[in-house]
């Protein structure tokens, strides 16, 4: 009774394996990915790009760091995790690029009956960024990677990476549902009431504790401020599986939100020739009441700028102009 009448009649034509209830995590992206589509209007654009000088680049460093001596062996590590997984570059890259355009970071309120629309344009750099562990998908942030040289961002990233993969995401997303309900209460938006009666229901549902996690330490796992708090969103498709495109959703109240490819050999034109050239492909989903699709451009025209220009990234240090 009072389901959805296609969903009723589906659930009575055809015959049913099983049924499984939503994670209290999956409903709560449920909640925010509805409330995206609903309420955004998205606009892409994507952009392919030659990274042929970003490949050489990590070729040569890796050559240097071979010749270094043993006591220098921590440091080669990392020089060479950092050459050979272009992740950390990607992310200080946005940063970068972010810092070089601003009004992209930035989150909207839209409230015609209350403000008529404002956006408010971040100071800090906060990108979130996906890891995919056996439970899910979990997305923490790594916050201003362009005032950080590119070895921090990688240490901060496996970091992060490897406590989202030791913290139970059911766990982790009712704390943060608490910080979210909170704020929802002080100012009295009612449009956190369904979020509310969704973490009302999961916390009256009993739920065994993942016993994987249940005895490790709490600095081994992430913490909510550790997940909340992007100014924007990248997903690595290429991370994860052989992906050539995707296109995000945007995270309300961010405005803009990245999909990286996988570095890829492709038939590209040169001088006039068809040769095969190492690639990306990078889509930017725009909320369209803020932006047109035009103000992605110049995000687009510094990618190109580092990626032809890899040591602008990988040599720079705290000090040096962004």
């Amino acid at each position: 009774m009072f389901r959805d009448y296609q969903l009723a009649y589906l659930v009575n034509a055809v015959k049913i394996r099983e049924v499984i209830p939503l994670s209290f995590k999956k409903q709560g992206m449920a909640h925010v990915l509805s409330k995206s589509a609903s309420h955004i209007p998205h606009g892409a654009v994507i952009g392919h790009f030659d990274v042929t000088a970003l490949v050489e680049y990590g070729k040569k460093a890796l050559r240097c760091a071979k010749g270094v001596d043993g006591a220098q062996v921590t440091n080669v590590c990392v020089r060479r995790a950092l050459y050979r997984n272009f992740w950390p570059f990607f992310i200080k890259t946005f940063g970068h690029c972010l810092h070089h355009v601003p009004d992209v970071n930035a989150f909207l309120d839209y409230a015609p009956w209350r403000t008529a629309g404002k956006v408010y344009v971040a100071e800090d750099i906060n990108i979130g960024f996906t890891v995919h562990t056996k439970y899910g998908v979990i997305k923490p942030v790594l916050r201003n990677p362009h005032q950080k040289d590119l070895a921090t961002v990688g240490d901060e990233m496996q970091v992060l990476s490897r406590k989202a993969r030791h913290t139970d995401p059911e766990e982790l997303y009712h704390r943060a549902a608490r910080a979210y309900l909170r704020t929802s209460l002080l100012e009295f938006d009612l449009t956190g009431l369904p979020g509310f009666l969704t973490w009302i229901r999961a916390r009256l549902r009993w739920r065994k504790a993942n016993a994987e996690f249940r005895d490790l330490p709490d600095e081994e796992k992430l913490s909510v401020t550790d997940i909340l708090g992007a100014t924007t969103t990248v997903a690595n498709i290429g991370a994860s599986l052989s992906g050539h495109h995707t296109v995000g959703v945007i995270m309300p109240p961010e405005v803009i939100s990245f999909g990286i490819s996988d570095v890829r050999q492709v038939p590209w034109v040169v001088a006039q020739e068809v040769v095969p050239r190492p690639a990306v492909t990078i889509a930017a989903s725009l909320d369209h009441r803020v932006f047109d699709g035009g103000d992605a451009f110049p995000l687009f025209d510094h990618l190109k700028r580092y990626f032809d220009n890899p040591e602008l990234i990988y040599e720079w240090k705290p000090g040096d102009q962004i």
